[in-house]
């Protein structure tokens, strides 16, 4: 194969390995409908465990990035700028088979994501994540609807997608709030839920400010351990 891969360090690695891929898919160098490399290969090329390899071709699978067949390799698919909702859902339903797999892609993106924003944060995104929890913690306050409290959710998670600095991980987010959104309303009914959403999303905007990395991903994996565990996929 002539595409050439660069090797990588050991910070975020499944993160790099869909940065790479991405890029050279959205650039052209990988062409739709291409082969990729089978997973050993592109395991030894960047240096990483297959099992990276393999975390990293299942997220981008779900935007339709990529193309998994099973015993037939990973190929390359059209790279969709605009994914309307129901694509997205559509998208995600055909690669996610059961509970563990959506557990596991809800750990790995929604961590990410967080994460790679607090590498990228300055005092505007810390001050506009405090400011977006203020709400959350008024709105609770207020007793509002579960709609209005999880809009609220989903509008901090997309700003902190956004500002990710990493446009894959940015619309696997959108995957992610999309198929969450049913169980999330019905989990938000209880206003204890909704309580210890505010508290762990405090937590994490706390941990933020005080730019310690170790203590955000602890708080990261906090309100993440405690929201996934009530999550339910319904195809």
């Amino acid at each position: 194969m002539s595409v050439q891969f660069e090797s990588l360090n050991r910070v975020t690695l499944t993160e790099q390995v869909m940065q790479q891929l991405a890029a050279k898919i959205i650039s052209g160098e990988l062409k739709p409908g291409e082969k990729l490399p089978p997973e050993r290969e592109l395991s030894q090329m960047l240096e990483v465990s297959r099992s990276r390899i393999r975390e990293a071709l299942r997220a981008l699978s779900l935007i339709g990035f990529v193309t998994i067949k099973p015993g037939g390799g990973t190929f390359v698919g059209n790279q969709i700028d605009e994914m309307p909702e129901e694509t997205i859902v559509w998208l995600f339903r055909q690669k996610v088979s059961n509970y563990h797999e959506v557990y596991e892609a809800r750990r790995l993106i929604e961590t990410a994501v967080y994460l790679a924003c607090f590498d990228r944060k300055t005092d505007e995104i810390v001050t506009c994540i405090r400011k977006r929890v203020t709400l959350l913690a008024q709105a609770y306050a207020d007793d509002c609807s579960p709609e209005k409290f999880n809009a609220l959710l989903e509008a901090l998670d997309i700003y902190v997608a956004q500002n990710c600095g990493n446009d894959v991980f940015y619309k696997l987010m959108q995957t992610i709030i999309l198929l969450r959104r049913e169980a999330a309303l019905k989990i938000l009914e209880s206003p204890y839920e909704r309580k210890s959403s505010v508290e762990k999303r405090s937590l994490v905007a706390l941990e933020f400010e005080r730019g310690d990395y170790k203590s955000v991903s602890k708080a990261i994996n906090a309100f993440f351990d405690a929201s996934v565990k009530d999550f339910t996929f319904s195809s």
